[in-house]
């Protein structure tokens, strides 16, 4: 499972110059109804996937005109992108806050798994989509600039995972080893984990997830657990 899928930020319908109250009007509408159709397709990508899914489908779910949708995005590769974006750029901003706050990296860690699973747990169809996106070849064929951007989100997210173990290793709170390999590792965990969390596998608790993920990169679980066996 990845921790965010796009390093770009979709574009703000927000104009630069100073508007009327009736344009101020219309931009709120527009924002809201921009909102709703994301909302549906987000839904929609989730139960169909994105072959399965058309404008009129996510249209009829909003009771909007389709002309409506083609006013908003250019086409359904834009709407399935912009579902990604969404939730990948506020996903992407709560982890750079999390890891940007004092404490011991080891700690960090275990915070920024829970945060990423909890933020799974919370947006479950948007989760799927992404999931589904990073599965691996077979399951790619999407929107044209989605897998480019899957691609370029992941490798951020491991450079700044990247990072928080660099930081532990030099405190001493983390295990040895490239930082960025162990980053992919982490990366991975959560993944796999996301799989049996979503009902997938079979049944793993989140504080039995959070134990592991500290078994496997903290230096101060492995001095605990072995005074323990002594």
């Amino acid at each position: 499972m990845v921790c965010t899928v796009t390093a770009e930020s979709a574009p703000t319908p927000d104009d630069p110059r100073e508007l009327s109250p009736r344009e101020e009007r219309r931009r709120i509408r527009l924002q809201t109804t921009r909102s709703q159709v994301l909302d549906a397709a987000e839904r929609a990508f989730a139960a169909t996937g994105f072959h399965g899914t058309t404008i009129k489908s996510i249209a009829e779910q909003c009771e909007i005109a389709v002309g409506t949708m083609y006013s908003l995005f250019d086409d359904k590769d834009s709407v399935y992108e912009a579902v990604l974006r969404r939730r990948g750029n506020e996903l992407k901003a709560l982890t750079d806050a999390r890891i940007a706050e004092f404490g011991p990296a080891d700690a960090k860690l275990v915070e920024l798994a829970e945060l990423q699973i909890n933020y799974f747990r919370t947006y479950p169809e948007w989760s799927h989509v992404a999931s589904e996106l990073g599965s691996g070849p077979g399951t790619m064929r999407t929107a044209s600039g989605a897998p480019r951007m899957y691609e370029v989100g992941h490798q951020e997210v491991a450079e700044a995972i990247a990072d928080v173990v660099t930081r532990g290793q030099s405190e001493g709170s983390i295990r040895s080893g490239p930082p960025l390999a162990l980053a992919l590792v982490f990366l991975g965990m959560l993944r796999s984990f996301y799989r049996i969390d979503s009902g997938a596998v079979a049944e793993y608790t989140l504080d039995e997830f959070l134990d592991l993920i500290r078994a496997a990169f903290s230096t101060n679980h492995h001095t605990t657990a072995k005074k323990r066996t002594t």
